[in-house]
Formats: structure tokens, C-alpha cells, sequence
């Protein structure tokens, strides 16, 4: 049997410049950083002696005679791809919610990937996890997704990533002072909407035109290199908040589907509890947002949200482990 653990992860800056048809031609860079919540895969060979040739159990449960008949296009494709021949029984289970802008559909997709592998008695080191997972949300899938989210997923800890042409990235990990991380962690509060979204759809709309939307792309990048340079050299963390207010701005610009009217609602509701500032997170549409506070007004923050779902999170530093 084998079981993996997949963090999920927060994007801070940088996001859409990710998506291999805007870094192709101009360039990217994110800062995203893995956290303490987790997507697990329980994988096992079938024994001969069921009926069914494959099992799998997620939000529901599928039994087929081949791979080609299960409906969950990750798993069925993986299946295909990886483990031809092998009857196989898989179980999923999340922290979080999927469709939540956590990167949950990347980390499902490493997860499986990494599992499939050992399954087969094979290794794949983080680095070349999250390249076979990019590959295979955009061109197995056909997915809408950029190629941040599964390099935070595999790789863990906080990242700053680089995107250039003919899909060449890399990441530069940021190392912190306790004293300072602590200081970060104490200003992210993660709150869930309750709205849930489907990222490749909302991604379309950013993509839509993208051509026309240079000065905004750069000026994206542009926050995640100044969030990059403030991290390595420690910098002052109250100057986020205008970050932060300047990338909600960029967004709402960028994409009409990412921040609806209720998204604008509910953000401007966590601003008059208490809030500096805060980002929608993934693609937008609804799902987590993180809101950045002073940490000594944090908890009358927290509770004045209420009944919203705070999720405690601190930064993870492990990526995708094969557990079991």
C-alpha cells in the first residue's frame, strides 16, 4: 500500500504570469509558499479475487472493468498513463475543499502522480514530480492552469519561481529567520467564502485577450520580484498591505470572472472588521481568501468574521512525501 501527503499552497504575487501562454513570450515570476494542509492518496494493488478491476473513492465512489470507464478524468488518465496493466484501489482525502483556490486539483495531480510511480517501484525527485505534473494538467487533461501550483505542491516551503521561454522554470527557495516567519504567520488569516468555482473556467477569462493586458501582466510580475527582494532581505512586512491592495486592483482589471460582486462584497466586509488587505486566491471566482492583519488585532479579526471558516495554517516546508 502506498499513501503520499501533498501540501496545498498560497499564492501571494505573481499570479498569471505562470500560464505558459503569457511566460513563453514575456516572462514570469511568483512567490507562493506551501502550507500545513494536506492532500492524502491511499493507493494499493487490487487483489485478484474482486469483481471489479478498479476501485476509487473520492467524493464518490466508481468500480469499473477498466480504466477507460472511470469517470474522474485525473484519475482515469493517470491510471492510463502510469499504471497500464495494474489493477488498482485508490482512496482520496483532503483538509480542504477542492475548487477552493489552494491549488488542490495540483496537488491531487503530484499526489497521484507520486503514488503511481512508487506503485511501479519508482522514484521521482520533487523537481521532476512537479514538471510530470504540469505536463500532465495541461496537455493530459487540457486544463486552463498555470505551472505554479504544482511546483509549490511538489517542492514545498516558501518560492520564488521564475518562468521563461519553451517552458524552462526555476525555483529559488526563501529562507527566513524563525523570528521573521513567525511575523508572517501571525499577519495571513485564511477565510473560506463558501463559494465554490471551477479555476479552468475562471481562468479563460484572464486568458481571453491576454495580448491587450501587457501593462497589468508586468506590473503582476513586477509585485511578485518587490515581495521577493522584501522576504530575502527581511524587509519591512507592513509594506505588503499595499501591495496587496494594489494586486486586488490588478485582478479585478485583468479578469472580469475572478472577483464577482459578492467576491468584492465579502472582501470589503473582512476591511471594515479589522483587515489591511487580502487576495482571493488561485484564480479567484470564490474559494479561500487570505487576508493580511496586524497580529495584534488578529484574533478580534478572526471572531468578528464570524460565522465565516477561519482555517489556522502555517507555512510547510515539506512538499509531496511518500508517508507509507
Amino acid at each position: 500500500m502506498i499513501i503520499t501527503r501533498t501540501p496545498y499552497r498560497v499564492s501571494m504575487f505573481g499570479g498569471g504570469t505562470d500560464h505558459p501562454k503569457w511566460f513563453n513570450r514575456y516572462g514570469g515570476s511568483v512567490v507562493s509558499f506551501a502550507i500545513n494542509k494536506y492532500s492524502y492518496i491511499t493507493l494499493r494493488e487490487l487483489p485478484p479475487f474482486f469483481a471489479h478491476k478498479f476501485r476509487v473513492s473520492y467524493s464518490r465512489v466508481e468500480t469499473t472493468q477498466s480504466a477507460e470507464e472511470i469517470l474522474h478524468p485525473a484519475i482515469r488518465e493517470a491510471f492510463i498513463k502510469y499504471a497500464s496493466g495494474i489493477k488498482l484501489e485508490l482512496h482520496h482525502h483532503g483538509d480542504l475543499p477542492a475548487q477552493s483556490g489552494v491549488g488542490s486539483s495540483s496537488a491531487f495531480a503530484v499526489g497521484l502522480i507520486k503514488s503511481l510511480y512508487a506503485i511501479n517501484g519508482k522514484e521521482l525527485d520533487n523537481h521532476r514530480l512537479a514538471e510530470e505534473a504540469i505536463s500532465f494538467e495541461q496537455n493530459d487533461l487540457m486544463e486552463n492552469v498555470g505551472s505554479q501550483d504544482q511546483i509549490a505542491c511538489a517542492i514545498g516551503g516558501i518560492n520564488y519561481i521564475e518562468f521563461n521561454s519553451n517552458i524552462v522554470w526555476k525555483n529559488y527557495p526563501i529562507n527566513l529567520s524563525s523570528r521573521y516567519l513567525k511575523d508572517i504567520e501571525s499577519r495571513i488569516v485564511l477565510i473560506y467564502s463558501g463559494i465554490p468555482r471551477y479555476s479552468s473556467d475562471i481562468s479563460k477569462g484572464l486568458l481571453d485577450k491576454l495580448e491587450t493586458k501587457s501593462k497589468l501582466m508586468n506590473r503582476t510580475k513586477d509585485l511578485a520580484d518587490e515581495f521577493n527582494k522584501l522576504l530575502t532581505t527581511e524587509g519591512d512586512l507592513d509594506l505588503v498591505t499595499d501591495m496587496l491592495k494594489e494586486s486586488w486592483l490588478i485582478k479585478k482589471n485583468l479578469n472580469p470572472l475572478s472577483i464577482t460582486q459578492r467576491l468584492d462584497d465579502f472582501y470589503n466586509l473582512a476591511l471594515q472588521k479589522g483587515a489591511n488587505a487580502g487576495k482571493v486566491l488561485g484564480a479567484g471566482g470564490g474559494g479561500f481568501f487570505l487576508f493580511w492583519v496586524d497580529p495584534e488585532h488578529r484574533e478580534t479579526f478572526i471572531k468578528k468574521m464570524s460565522p465565516f471558516v477561519y482555517v489556522p495554517v502555517s507555512i510547510c516546508f515539506e512538499g509531496s512525501t511518500r508517508i507509507l
